[in-house]
């Protein structure tokens, strides 16, 4: 855990102090297909931090078997280790989900994460802008509860736990296209601008 810890706060990509954010069993978009999104390939920049001048660079690359890689790199100088992040891509309509997993490598996973995939979704503001979001903690827990959908709680024992939404395929695919599955991301993770 104290690897996928690291990289979280290093690259604050996910970071929620020593958690690891909500979770699915199974990718979002199951019943649709999973598909690149070519608008999304290239090179992205985030907005500068508080300080105005420390920025990471997301570099996403399309792969021929409909998964895409998400290599994330710091500004120069930046004090923050690379991450990569294992995609798989399904939009429906005007918004998208990424389901991310952690990697060593290309090849390799990297062994201390949850379970499942990370339902991170992405939309357009314009052209060459876009937004991430990753579930919220206290939504998603709110959700299961309120048996709007199936899941498990972190119950706060374990550092590798967290909420896991358990749903099968249709039903995921449902309520994330749903406004109660929407309300699960309450604002920007990170902002990013099209590198030209």
């Amino acid at each position: 855990m104290k690897a996928i810890r690291h990289t979280l706060a290093a690259l604050a990509v996910f970071a929620l102090a020593a958690c690891y954010p909500p979770s699915t069993s199974q990718p979002v978009g199951s019943t649709v297909g999973f598909k690149n999104d070519p608008s999304l390939e290239g090179l992205w920049q985030t907005q500068p931090d508080s300080d105005g001048h420390k920025f990471l660079y997301y570099h996403l690359l399309n792969t021929k078997n409909g998964t895409m890689f998400a290599v994330v790199v710091p500004d120069r100088g930046g004090d923050f280790t690379t991450a990569i992040l294992k995609l798989t891509t399904v939009r429906f309509g005007n918004f998208g989900f990424l389901n991310a997993r952690f990697m060593m490598d290309p090849q390799h996973e990297l062994p201390d994460q949850s379970p499942g995939t990370i339902p991170v979704l992405y939309r357009f503001d314009a052209k060459d802008k876009s937004e991430i979001y990753i579930p919220d903690e206290g939504a998603t827990d709110d959700a299961i509860r309120a048996r709007k959908i199936a899941g498990t709680l972190d119950n706060g024992l374990s550092a590798k736990h967290t909420s896991l939404i358990t749903a099968d395929g249709p039903t995921l695919d449902k309520f994330f296209r749903s406004p109660a599955g929407l309300a699960l991301y309450k604002k920007p993770f990170a902002v990013l601008t099209r590198v030209k």
